[in-house]
């Protein structure tokens, strides 16, 4: 060890501290006077120091690597640990004061009775500048405190671990405190953590001083700050005094947590919490005249309750985890969520805001159990209830986890949410708007039921639904509830008037009956989900979808007679479009669920012979079709608006006899892969996905008969079958929904006039009627959630007459071109109507 000594006099209170620092500590005290400074090597036996520099003749004092000290105290002085040095006391390990600059990397800070590190001045010179300290990828370990910070010190941790171990005890004798901030800064950087076995951090104004109080600064950057048995941080004063120069940032991936409590701020004690892409876990509690401003900014994430005077503000996707009733001063909430955390019993929580809510573009979710409502008493509902005004700017999005089987909260059956209906979800007891709260996808879906959200104001509330405290009246109400919707207009009908009576015939009172259940009127019903109507129809429109690519052998491969029977048959191939626009009107009625719509199909096929054989006087062709295309569903629904888009792709395989008198015979074997997605206006492009597998058999049989002239009339038949296999999905709803076989079988009959001696133009005109028999097919729909399913029936197709026109012409040889519109309407009351097209060409070789 190397002592390099000045001529400087002790100070006497220098003296006096050094006589207190070495009864304390029980070991030999080596003092280093103004202007000296020591080395300590590993290999020097451990001692004492005593650093008594001055504003003008500093002193130093450095532990190289792996040395040893019995505690260190720094005025004035330069002080500098190294890796693996161990500074151990039974007291304060390491107390700078005035002015000391300290460097601490890799080393090991312990005390066993008290506080670790201490940065503070004298009781005579507590305005003195502080020390200021960087301690890296080191551990401090103390008892009562693992570090303190006063005198306008600064402390910054980096990579280091901080430690308390003392268990509490009732103030003022704090122990088990990572770190107290009294007055001055503390950064706890880089992977740092400090852990007290009561409390993380505990902020209390210095009384001492009477000038120059720099507040208590902290800031946790990638960090972790804890209190094992109580609060992550404490802000308090003592003596009445008020603490109100707080201030905590926490940032960039940070952890603060306690147990139970994550920040608590006493009597006369104020602060600032800034909380930037971190977690708190814990509440946030204000006790007696204390106060918080607390700001959640980043994707922050609060997991606790917020109870006392505390201004929240929630930004940029935050999201407060509620998990207990809370009570707030006011709430600014904007481009964040307020989430009630479920309770897994049939308790739920209320969020009270005793000032204003503002904000914009927030969202709050909320836990609901969906029953029928009505009185407070029987609803199950999380609840924001606001004593202030609402001055957000758009609507607040409110986002609602259901459960319960999806209760009838149309209690009257008047086919309207009234005031004393439903479920409440917020109240307001000041200002508000009618569109200030708005549902997330505009309904909550109870199976295939859904909520709305109804709004009531000054004037249509009822008072028997006040939840509000204290008996504030309540003037918005913003419930949520489920209604009847009618096929026309829900308006309410007018009781009938009883005639008067005699009054010369004696009143006879009439029998008491047990009231009678009105039931839904005629043409109203429950309200579903929009997209229960694209999954209604589909197995109707592709059902169509599949008859129109199996129309018939002239729209596939054209006028097959326009050579003579001895004609060679020879190979071909073909090309045709088809598109249509047709509208469906349903056999079920408005309050079985039928739902009419409009299709759109456009499709492409192309084929060949592979087989072409003559006979003596006949011929036979055998070949095979692919086809693509598309089709396009939207249901007319006064549940909500919704589409399906179809994408199909089929093959299929065709042989065809032709005898010489003009006979023939085709038939058809095929399939068909759809892949479809539903979108509704409420939920987007991406509902639910629908797919199913088809097949269809077709048999036709014509004869072509001279009329006289060059016209012909060809009576024919056509026997067809489909089956389309639908698989099971769940959407966006949580809807498992379930289509299950749709079959059909239609048999065709019909003629066709056409004019054929003229290969370039020969025209043609036809008339068919088509009876189709399809059972009741039927979709299940269900939610294991809400333990609610349903049967709803899908349509049948029906019966329609068809009249088509068209024209085929043989350009060359090998070349045919040929089209076909065509009109059909349904027989009845239910089926297809609409336009068609046809247009294809055909290549002999």
């Amino acid at each position: 060890m190397n002592t390099s000594r000045s001529d400087a006099r002790r100070a006497r209170l220098y003296l006096a501290l050094a006589s207190t620092f070495v009864t304390s500590q029980a070991f030999a005290l080596t003092v280093l006077n103004p202007g000296e400074s020591a080395t300590v090597a590993a290999t020097d036996t451990p001692d004492a120091w005593f650093l008594q520099g001055a504003a003008t003749n500093r002193t130093g004092l450095t532990l190289l690597d792996n040395a040893r000290a019995n505690g260190i105290e720094s005025y004035f002085g330069d002080v500098d640990i190294r890796q693996g040095a161990r500074v151990e006391a039974t007291d304060i390990a390491l107390f700078l004061g005035e002015s000391t600059v300290a460097t601490i990397v890799g080393a090991t800070v312990v005390s066993q009775a008290s506080r670790a590190l201490v940065i503070a001045n004298t009781s005579n010179a507590p305005n003195a500048p502080g020390a200021t300290v960087s301690v890296t990828r080191s551990s401090i370990q103390g008892l009562t405190y693992g570090v303190s910070v006063s005198a306008a010190g600064h402390l910054v941790l980096d990579e280091t671990t901080v430690t308390a171990s003392g268990v509490f005890d009732t103030p003022p004798l704090l122990t088990g405190i990572g770190a107290g901030v009294f007055n001055g800064g503390l950064d706890v950087t880089n992977g740092s953590s400090i852990t007290g076995q009561y409390a993380g951090l505990l902020l209390r104004k210095d009384e001492r001083i009477s000038a120059g109080d720099v507040g208590r600064n902290v800031t946790i950057d990638r960090s972790t700050v804890e209190g094992v048995d109580g609060p992550g941080i404490m802000i308090e004063s003592r003596n009445a005094s008020v603490n109100d120069a707080n201030v905590v940032v926490i940032r960039n991936g940070s952890t603060l947590k306690g147990n139970g409590t994550a920040i608590v701020a006493g009597e006369n004690s104020f602060g600032d919490i800034t909380v930037s892409r971190s977690t708190v876990v814990g509440d946030i509690v204000t006790t007696g005249t204390g106060a918080l401003n607390v700001a959640l900014n980043d994707m922050s994430r609060l997991d606790g309750a917020m109870n006392g005077t505390i201004a929240a503000t929630l930004t940029s996707d935050a999201t407060w985890q509620m998990n207990a009733p809370s009570e707030i001063a006011s709430l600014d909430l904007s481009g964040a969520t307020v989430a009630f955390a479920p309770t897994g019993d049939t308790s739920r929580h209320t969020l009270t805001i005793r000032g204003d809510f503002g904000g914009s573009g927030g969202a709050v979710a909320l836990n609901t159990v969906l029953n029928q409502g009505g009185a407070l008493a029987e609803q199950i509902s999380d609840r924001l209830l606001i004593e202030g005004d609402v001055t957000t700017s758009g609507p607040t999005r409110l986002v609602v986890a259901g459960s319960g089987n999806g209760g009838l909260t149309d209690t009257n059956r008047n086919g309207i949410v009234e005031p004393n209906e439903g479920i409440s979800l917020v109240q307001v007891a000041g200002t508000s708007r009618a569109d200030a709260f708005a549902l997330q996808g505009d309904y909550v879906a109870a199976g295939a039921f859904k909520y709305t959200l109804h709004a009531f104001g000054p004037g249509q509330v009822d008072q028997a639904q006040n939840a509000l405290a204290n008996g504030v009246p309540l003037a918005w109400d913003y419930r949520l509830g489920n209604s009847y919707v009618c096929e026309h207009d829900c308006d309410p009908v007018e009781p009938p008037i009883d005639p008067p009576v005699d009054p010369g015939v004696p009143p006879v009172d009439p029998p008491v009956e047990p009231p009678v259940d009105p039931g839904p009127g005629e043409g109203e019903r429950l309200e579903v989900v929009p997209q229960l109507a694209s999954y209604l129809s589909a197995p109707a429109a592709l059902l169509t979808y599949g008859d129109m690519l199996n129309d018939g052998l002239h729209q596939r491969l054209g006028e097959l007679r326009s050579g003579t029977s001895s004609d060679p048959v020879g190979g071909e191939v073909f090309a045709r479009y088809l598109g249509g626009q047709l509208r469906y009107t349903s056999n079920l009625s408005f309050t079985r669920f039928g739902y009419d719509f409009d299709q759109q199909v456009n499709a492409l096929q192309l084929g060949g012979s592979v087989i072409a054989l003559d006979g003596d006087n006949g011929s036979l062709r055998a070949g095979w079709a692919a086809d693509h295309g598309t089709t396009r569903v939207t249901p007319k629904a006064v549940d909500g608006d919704s589409s399906a888009k179809y994408r199909a792709n089929g093959m299929s395989a065709w042989i065809t006899w032709q005898h010489g008198s003009g006979l023939w015979v085709d038939g058809v074997v095929g399939s068909t892969r759809f892949r479809g997605d539903v979108g509704t206006d409420a939920r987007g492009a991406d509902v639910g996905r629908i797919r199913a597998n088809g097949w269809t058999m077709s048999v036709e049989a014509g004869m072509p008969l001279a009329m006289g002239g060059d016209w012909t009339v060809e009576p024919r038949f056509q026997l067809k079958h489909q089956q389309l296999n639908f698989r099971n999905f769940t959407d966006v709803d949580g809807l498992l929904v379930r289509l299950g076989t749709a079959k059909q079988t239609s048999a065709r009959i019909g003629a066709q006039v056409a004019r054929t001696t003229n290969v370039k133009l020969m025209p043609y005109a036809s008339l068919d009627l088509t009876h189709t028999s399809n059972g009741d097919p039927a979709a299940d729909v269900s939610n294991a959630e809400w333990n609610v399913a349903e049967r709803f029936g899908s349509g049948r197709v029906g019966n329609a007459y068809r009249f088509a026109a068209g024209a085929v012409s043989q350009l060359t040889d090998h070349v045919q071109v040929y089209g076909q519109g065509t009109y059909q309407h349904f027989v009845g009351s239910y089926g297809m109507r609409g336009w068609s097209g046809n247009l294809g060409v055909r290549v002999t070789f």
